[in-house]
């Protein structure tokens, strides 16, 4: 068996990510590896920057202990793929760098005093089904009143 060098070994997994797609969030053909009995949620990332930075983003659910599933976008990278999810009810989150540092798939909401903020929409996820734009539409430079992105 043939040892490879750290270069040749860096080059290959280098390649492996390209040939990828999304980084770590979709398998090269979209029904490789899916589950039935779990769900995706995908959309663009309308990023207000020049250049889109990488950033990862979480579909976080709104059931106690149930899990948060999250991918790592590239940089300039304009859509996202979030697969193995429960059946339930989500929340995506996004955290990258630069000035908007925050984001999320947020809705428009009436308030009694303007200036009404936007918040996060929940997204509802069935077994078998792929729920798509979901964008993440909204972007700030700190929003307190998000959910915590989970621990790495």
């Amino acid at each position: 068996m043939q040892t490879l060098s750290p270069f040749h070994r860096l080059a290959c997994v280098i390649a492996l990510s390209i040939a990828s797609g999304c980084a770590g969030s979709e398998p090269r053909s979209a029904d490789a590896g899916r589950d039935a009995r779990t769900g995706t949620i995908e959309g663009d990332i309308r990023h207000p920057a020049h250049v889109i930075p990488s950033m990862r983003i979480c579909a976080i659910s709104s059931g106690e202990g149930a899990p948060r599933v999250c991918v790592q976008t590239r940089r300039d990278q304009s859509t996202y793929r979030i697969d193995g999810l429960a059946p339930g009810d989500y929340t995506v989150i996004a955290a990258g760098g630069g000035l908007y540092r925050i984001g999320g798939h947020v809705q428009q909401v009436q308030c009694i005093r303007a200036p009404c903020p936007e918040m996060p929409a929940t997204v509802t996820v069935a077994a078998g089904a792929t729920v798509s734009g979901i964008d993440i539409n909204g972007f700030y430079e700190q929003r307190e009143d998000f959910p915590a992105m989970p621990a790495e």
